[in-house]
């Protein structure tokens, strides 16, 4: 049972790495493991003649993906790897990642970075504007304000220019 499940997977391509590896290793010093991978290779390049072709790289790799990120989510719910971060440049020294939008509001959840000595330019603000200093220092204008703090820019308010000395890690809500 278990050989035949090692066998699967490595037909199907699922095993990946030292694992595959092994398998492979195990296929050259024992034929009951070759015959086992070469019965489920069979058994599979039937199912794909039987559709009148076999599944493209692209499409393989993304069900690869889809059965790699099963249980990586909570039902209901939606989670954002730090490891997997899509940062964007907003102005020299600082960049942003959308955690979140919502489409019939237009809210958004931002996380701002920026680099020691970045200046982000004074700007209005048409909505309420909610801010969490996750690390670091911010300055607008003579507000200093460090890891914890909360700030809000309410609708129609002008932020003035914000720096940063040693570097910041920004919450913003919009």
């Amino acid at each position: 049972m278990k050989q035949d499940i090692l066998a699967v997977d490595y037909v199907l391509g699922l095993s990946r790495g030292d694992a595959r590896r092994q398998i492979e290793e195990q296929m050259n010093s024992d034929a009951e493991m070759r015959s086992c991978v070469e019965r489920w290779q069979e058994h599979f390049s039937g199912l794909a003649l039987e559709a009148g072709k076999s599944p493209s790289n692209e499409l393989f790799e993304a069900v690869l993906a889809r059965i790699e990120s099963e249980g990586t989510q909570l039902p209901g719910s939606v989670t954002l790897r730090s490891s997997e971060a899509g940062w964007a440049p907003l102005s020299e020294g600082v960049s942003f990642r959308v955690l979140r939008e919502e489409t019939n509001t237009g809210r958004q959840s931002v996380l701002i970075r920026m680099q020691p000595g970045a200046v982000y330019q004074p700007h209005p603000h048409d909505t309420d504007e909610e801010c969490l200093v996750i690390e670091g220092d911010l300055w607008l204008g003579n507000l200093e304000l460090r890891a914890g703090d909360f700030h809000v820019a309410f609708k129609g308010t002008v932020h003035p220019a914000s720096r940063t000395i040693t570097g910041c890690l920004l919450h913003i809500s919009r």
